[in-house]
């Protein structure tokens, strides 16, 4: 019992530590469940266990450091020189202690309780790749992390409580050595995107930019030129996966039954061909050897033309 009450202290130390930060909000925001540190040879591995996969995406890109490079270790890794960053299912893994390898990661992943596995958040795939400050990037999810990241827009109530998502990230734009804000925010119609654009509009020195569903801003010190290049980087394709199995062709079932027909009328031709044959050979049988009756003989008429 005391062991069990020494370990529940232990997870409240921990995450009282954890929002020690003024992180509160945020965590709770990214949907984080618990959280808990363990020794794993000469590792030290933090846990963040989080509501679904776009909190742990989330976290993720929060949680690493400017100096972070991607590695191949998950589909979302992050190294430095001091820590690994993983992100997989519903959770996310800080190695400490040295770099771990594939194997090992894997190994933590399996011993992971309660994951789970949903759709990527649709936003990723719309954040322009060329000219990105690598590890700048942060997803928003509501006013929390809006406020952490783009404080600038945090005034501009762009409809976190209609599904609103958003990606803050840094870049670089030809020579200039300043990084260059943009916040893309992803809506559920393009009538929703319209309205916010008006909204965002209203923020002072902003650069707006809507494509569908999608509105770029460009924010903070940036020349009208260079806010156009990066907007210009921002198209919406829509994808369309079609999952419905589509009805079969109506050949195909008339060519098997004119197939069935045939089938069956051979079948039924060599059986009228068989009872026909059997049915003779009786007689002849019959009529050779004695055994037919009177009444059954057949009365042959022998006419002639005389």
């Amino acid at each position: 019992m005391s062991r069990c009450c020494g370990l529940a202290l232990a997870c409240l130390f921990l995450v009282s530590t954890l929002f020690a930060a003024g992180d509160q909000s945020l965590w709770h925001e990214y949907g984080l469940v618990n959280t808990q540190t363990a020794a794993q040879g000469k590792f030290t591995i933090t846990t963040y266990q989080m509501n679904d996969l776009t909190g742990a995406v989330a976290a993720w890109e929060w949680l690493r450091t400017p100096k972070a490079r991607s590695c191949d270790l998950a589909l979302f890794c992050s190294q430095d020189e001091t820590q690994t960053i993983i992100s997989d299912y519903n959770y996310v893994l800080v190695f400490k202690g040295g770099k771990p390898d594939k194997a090992q990661v894997q190994s933590a992943l399996n011993a992971l309780p309660n994951k789970r596995k949903t759709s990527l958040p649709a936003i990723l795939s719309f954040l322009p790749t060329h000219g990105l400050v690598p590890g700048s990037a942060r997803y928003v999810l509501g006013p929390a992390s809006l406020q952490a990241f783009a404080p600038e827009l945090a005034a501009s109530r762009p409809g976190f409580e209609q599904g609103a998502e958003a990606q803050i990230a840094q870049y670089r734009i030809g020579k200039s050595t300043n990084p260059i804000h943009l916040a893309l925010f992803y809506y559920a119609t393009p009538e929703m995107a319209r309205i916010h654009t008006a909204q965002f509009e209203r923020v002072p020195s902003a650069h707006v930019k809507r494509s569908d569903v999608l509105v770029a801003i460009v924010y903070g010190p940036a020349s009208d030129e260079q806010a156009q290049t990066l907007m210009s980087r921002v198209q919406y394709e829509a994808k369309v996966t079609w999952n419905e199995t589509p009805p079969p062709s109506p050949i195909k079932p008339l060519y098997q039954l004119l197939l069935n027909i045939m089938y069956l009328s051979i079948l039924l031709s060599a059986i009228s061909l068989a009872a026909g044959l059997m049915y003779a050979g009786m007689r002849i049988y019959r009529r050779r050897y004695g055994t037919l009756e009177a009444d059954e003989a057949m009365t042959t008429l022998h006419l002639s033309g005389q």
